[in-house]
């Protein structure tokens, strides 16, 4: 590609293309497209989808690129464009990647067991929706470069593309419930009683994270935060336990989980550690954390949970 400048000079560039790029994936493409680029000769890499972080992480290595879903950046000898264009992509590449509820579910169900190989069917009866939005949801994964042919998710990219889609609705409370024992748990639907076979509350975010062993700096009575199955269940918490006046001042925080396999598929902490409250999957509390650009990436990027209870798809 060569670029024409006012003054008639040009500027040649070499094209290195990709249908994802995140933050994670940044270093190793770098350096294959770094050895495969003619020396001299700068590269812009172009792709179906760059994450906000991936193109913090281009700028700081002084990399061009197009994001194909609408922004160009390219820098040179006296050029510089960091700028909003038209969407380049086809009509059906709008579609690539998670696509709706159901991506976001699809997402959540390969990322939970990422070995296993997971048919249209299989994904659909265990997530209660049809066969054919699971075959166009996996379809569009399978253009984004997110899963193989066998269906497994590519990790890290599906997870940090699901991290971008994962969007609670949430809460500060006044006062937290018991786990055990209080006059209001029936209506909460807490669920602690079997935990790994039953749908409830499930402590998540930095709480969570502490327990599972995660290199996190938590203070005693740190306000926990919980995923609650619906919408209903939210409303009913806050009336019961009270909205928070401040955020400074809240006990806690009730959040309606994206996908309902966040309270189907619980763990029961109560056989290695202290914490009576059940915790959400490692999956879940790592898309929490990684809500957070900073710290919250910092903690991830030195936990790997121990085998029993999850696997490292981050």
């Amino acid at each position: 590609m060569t670029v024409m400048l006012p003054d008639d000079r040009k500027i040649a560039f070499q094209i290195k293309s990709a249908a994802l790029i995140t933050a994670d994936s940044v270093p190793g493409q770098l350096r294959r497209w770094s050895t495969s680029a003619h020396r001299d000769v700068p590269f812009v890499v172009v792709a179906d989808r760059i994450t906000s972080d991936a193109r913090d992480r281009l700028n700081q290595a002084g990399c061009s690129w197009l994001d194909l879903r609408g922004h160009l950046r390219l820098t040179g000898q006296g050029l510089f464009i960091d700028s909003d264009i038209p969407s380049l992509l086809k009509p059906d590449g709008e579609r690539q990647g998670i696509t709706g509820q159901v991506g976001i579910e699809l997402a959540t169900l390969l990322l939970l067991d990422p070995a296993e190989k997971v048919g249209v069917r299989a994904a659909a009866k265990m997530l209660s929706r049809a066969p054919s939005s699971i075959s166009e949801a996996f379809a569009a994964l399978r253009t984004a470069g997110l899963v193989d042919e066998d269906n497994r998710p590519a990790v890290p990219g599906l997870f940090w593309e699901l991290a971008e889609n994962w969007k609670t609705v949430s809460r500060d409370v006044a006062s937290v419930p018991m786990p055990r024992g209080g006059r209001d748990n029936a209506a909460l639907r807490l669920g602690v009683e079997d935990v790994e076979s039953t749908v409830g509350w499930a402590l998540t975010d930095t709480n969570a994270a502490a327990v599972y062993g995660a290199p996190v700096s938590i203070r005693a009575g740190h306000p926990p935060d919980f995923y609650v199955p619906d919408q209903s269940t939210l409303r009913r918490a806050v009336q019961l336990l009270g909205p928070a006046t401040a955020s400074s001042s809240r006990a806690g925080r009730v959040r309606v989980a994206p996908v309902s396999l966040v309270c189907a598929r619980r763990v029961d902490a109560t056989e290695w550690t202290n914490e009576e409250w059940p915790l959400a999957d490692p999956l879940f509390v790592a898309l929490d954390l990684a809500q957070d650009p900073g710290r919250g990436r910092e903690i991830i990027d030195g936990w790997t949970p121990e085998k029993k209870v999850g696997t490292r798809v981050w």
